[in-house]
């Protein structure tokens, strides 16, 4: 008997990460502050070189302290991959809107996939599991590009990810598809914009508390 049955049990989901802010304003101050950064890089040369060097240390220690207000400020979504079936049960589990032609309800299904399959990483790296109060408050706020981002998450884990081939592996030549493997219905766009338009059906490790 072969190892495969021991090999499977060490099968690893893909993982994703999304951070949402809790104050979008701090996103605007970081573009100001960015902005500044590129304005003081690009003085006339004809500036005294000191003079320039401090307002660029100074634009740059105003990144850095946006930066480190944005991490403060937010909260990382773990969302996890799952197989086949149960992905396609939340499929099946927001179905189309009366009157529109679409595989599932894009308004619903990448909230309720990350609903299903998140976790909570806390500011020391622990995992937490969500609860359906705490995904019932991020949702009333959440904006469509956070959306966006949840999103392109799911895809990533559930398609994206699994679609990568591993050809490579095992000193196997890279070679030109042939006709026959070009020739196919191309696979369901990954955009999270273009889903969440038309339903179509799309495509750090931390420790756990």
């Amino acid at each position: 008997m072969s190892n495969l049955l021991t090999r499977l049990q060490d099968r690893k989901m893909p993982h994703e990460d999304v951070a949402i802010c809790l104050d979008l304003n701090l996103l605007d101050a970081r573009d100001d502050a960015m902005r500044a950064l590129v304005r003081a890089t690009e003085t006339e040369k004809n500036e005294d070189r000191r003079m320039r060097s401090a307002a660029v240390a100074t634009a740059r220690k105003a990144v850095e302290a946006s930066e480190a207000a944005i991490r403060d400020a937010s909260f990382i979504v773990r969302i996890t991959g799952v197989d086949r079936a149960r992905y396609n049960t939340f499929i099946l589990e927001c179905p189309p809107r009366p009157g529109i032609r679409e595989n599932f309800d894009p308004t619903k299904f990448y909230v309720h996939v990350a609903r299903n399959t998140s976790e909570y990483v806390d500011e020391d790296g622990n995992v937490h599991p969500m609860t359906s109060e705490e995904w019932d408050k991020i949702d009333k706020t959440l904006t469509d590009g956070e959306h966006d981002r949840v999103a392109t998450a799911v895809l990533k884990v559930n398609r994206t990810v699994g679609a990568n081939g591993i050809d490579f592996l095992g000193g196997a030549s890279v070679t030109t598809p042939d006709s026959s493997e070009t020739s196919e219905s191309p696979a369901p766009s990954a955009s999270p914009r273009g889903a969440s338009g038309d339903g179509s059906r799309k495509k750090s490790a931390a420790k756990r508390s």
